[in-house]
Order: C-alpha cells, then sequence, then structure tokens
C-alpha cells in the first residue's frame, strides 16, 4: 500500500502595531528585496511598515514626502528591489502628479519627480490622474480626462518606462455623440500602447454601443474600431 503525505500549510500573521488603529488606512504593497511592505495612512501621518518573513515588523519609515494635507491619492508599482510611488495632491488651484522611488527598507531612494500638473479652479478630492503599468512592468501610464465640456472630452497620456523617464506625452480630444457616451477600462500593453473603450449606455443602463480606442505608443492620434 503506498504511503501517502500531506504537506501542512504554515500561516504567518503579524502582531498589530501599538499605532494601528481601526481608522487606518492600509495597503499591501508586496515583497521587495525580501521584505514585506504595507503602506499605512493614519490622521494625515504615512508610514511603510516592513516586514520580514516571519510577519515580524523589522522598520517603520515614515514617508515625509507625502504631504498632510491635500493628498489625494496614493498607487504603487512594486520591483524585485523597489517601489515607484505615484501620488497626487492639491495645493491652491494645482493638481499636482508626482513620484518618488523607495526600496525595500522603505526609505525613498529619490527627490520627488513632478509628472504632471493640472490648474483646476476648485477643491478636489477626487483623482485627477489613473496610473497603471503593464503585465511586463516596462511601461507607466499616467492618463487623465478632461471632461468639462461634455462634447468633447480630452484625453492626456504620458508613458514612461520603467525609470519613470518620459517615453511619449499625447493629447486627444474625443467627440463624445452621444449624451451617455462614456470612457473606460484604460490599459497600457507591452508594446507601450494605450487602449480603453468608449461606449454609449441608454436609459436602461444596457450598453448598445461599445468602441476600442488605441494609440500605439509613439503615435499622438486615436485608431478606433467599433
Amino acid at each position: 500500500m503506498a504511503g501517502m503525505y500531506a504537506g501542512a500549510q504554515r500561516i504567518v500573521y503579524s502582531d498589530p502595531d501599538k499605532e494601528d488603529t481601526r481608522r487606518m488606512n492600509f495597503e499591501v504593497i508586496g515583497k521587495v528585496g525580501g521584505n514585506f511592505l504595507v503602506y499605512k495612512n493614519m490622521r494625515n501621518r504615512n508610514f511603510v511598515s516592513v516586514y520580514n518573513n516571519d510577519m515580524k515588523q523589522v522598520a517603520r519609515e515614515s514617508q515625509d514626502y507625502l504631504p498632510e494635507e491635500r493628498l489625494i491619492n496614493v498607487d504603487f508599482f512594486p520591483y524585485p528591489d523597489f517601489v515607484h510611488v505615484i501620488y497626487q495632491y492639491q495645493k491652491k488651484n494645482v493638481v499636482y502628479c508626482d513620484a518618488v522611488k523607495i526600496n525595500g527598507q522603505g526609505k525613498p531612494l529619490s527627490q520627488p519627480q513632478t509628472l504632471d500638473t493640472s490648474h483646476i479652479g476648485f477643491s478636489s478630492s477626487s483623482r485627477i490622474y489613473s496610473a497603471f503599468t503593464n503585465e511586463a512592468k516596462t511601461d507607466v501610464m499616467v492618463v487623465k480626462v478632461n471632461a468639462r465640456n461634455r462634447e468633447r472630452f480630452i484625453v492626456t497620456s504620458l508613458l514612461f518606462n520603467d525609470s519613470l523617464q518620459l517615453r511619449n506625452r499625447s493629447v486627444m480630444p474625443i467627440t463624445m455623440e452621444e449624451r451617455n457616451d462614456y470612457l473606460d477600462e484604460f490599459r497600457v500593453d507591452n508594446d507601450g500602447d494605450l487602449v480603453f473603450t468608449k461606449f454609449t449606455r441608454n436609459n436602461n443602463e444596457n450598453v448598445s454601443k461599445v468602441w476600442l480606442m488605441h494609440k500605439p505608443a509613439d503615435a499622438d492620434s486615436l485608431i478606433s474600431t467599433s
């Protein structure tokens, strides 16, 4: 009779930090440089907690480059040995989209780099920019959509390489023929091409028309396929 072996799964928990509260916001960044990184936000204070393989906290680094006020959004793009932190915040009537590189100990490796700015005439807590990367993590895309004119949206795309060096910046007007036209599902492929959908939604919430919008990495114009 053949023997059978069942391996036991090992589950490791981290102890809560003494300053962790129920109102704390957190996001698991990932495993970077052999450590697990977790972003924590509490009362306008921003930290990265660093855990080893046994989920023991070995460091807790304050992210002082993040503004204490008017911080709108933070995105993390982990690589094996570093993380790109892309964040947006408002200062007076300008929304800034900045980036900082941190290491596997949660320490900044660079000074803040401004990727783009937008002038607005109001106070906003909503995201102006959307940032995302491709499956190969060779490119990072930052997109903003100006929808002030409901009949003509302006899409601005900024394509960066994995070192956040700008490859291409495009500004593309898109005619919105119907009152219920929308844009959604922005993605960047492994060639750096931007793709997203434009669709029309009826009064009953059903989608009646869909277009696939495609912008090659080095082009400034869109290709529409219905």
